[in-house]
């Protein structure tokens, strides 16, 4: 009984073998076909590149919304970042030290597209048979509602004069490794 399980399994090996040994040669002996493609690489936009990005944040956000006698309570994850156009910085030299103006911020709040980032926690009607549900386009001017709430609160908590002296260390010490001058940074 031992001696027709080995011989089984040897033959098995030496068929897995075989058939390895083939496909190895018809690969081999196939026309060279490539078996990846390149496409030729286009910048449309460096204004990205541009920018010294200070804070990133990403945050959950309760959402509360009324529409008629309808109700939404959700959550949805916040996404945005706080930075600075380094194009648009305003220099004076002064003798040895570089003089430069911070520009204003850009602030960016996007709704996150991670899985689960948008959730639904309960709806209702004050109306005793009216419908709870909400359309697509109320739950998204809901939302636009919620990142125009957040980016006004990122002021009031202080993010944006944090991000903004970030900023001036950053670009100080940037400006100061690549011109090899003073540089002050004002805000």
């Amino acid at each position: 009984m031992k001696s027709v399980r080995i011989i089984i399994v040897s033959v098995i090996v030496i068929l897995a073998v075989l058939s390895g040994c083939a496909l190895y040669y018809m690969w081999k002996t196939s026309p060279d076909v490539s078996r990846s493609t390149i496409y030729d690489a286009k910048i449309t936009d460096i204004s990205p590149m541009l920018q010294l990005c200070s804070v990133e944040i990403l945050e959950d956000v309760p959402i509360k919304a009324s529409v008629g006698s309808r109700h939404l309570f959700a959550s949805m994850a916040v996404r945005g970042s706080i930075s600075f156009d380094i194009d648009d910085l305003e220099m004076e030299e002064k003798g040895d030290t570089l003089i430069v103006k911070l520009p204003r911020e850009i602030v960016e709040i996007r709704e996150s597209t991670e899985p689960g980032s948008y959730k639904v926690i309960d709806t209702w009607n004050d109306k005793l048979l009216g419908s709870s549900r909400f359309t697509t386009a109320e739950e998204n001017l809901a939302k636009a509602k919620v990142r125009d709430n957040y980016r006004r609160s990122l002021y009031k908590r202080g993010y944006v004069s944090r991000a903004r002296k970030e900023a001036s260390v950053n670009l100080t010490n940037m400006l100061s490794a690549v011109t090899g001058r003073t540089v002050i940074v004002t805000d």
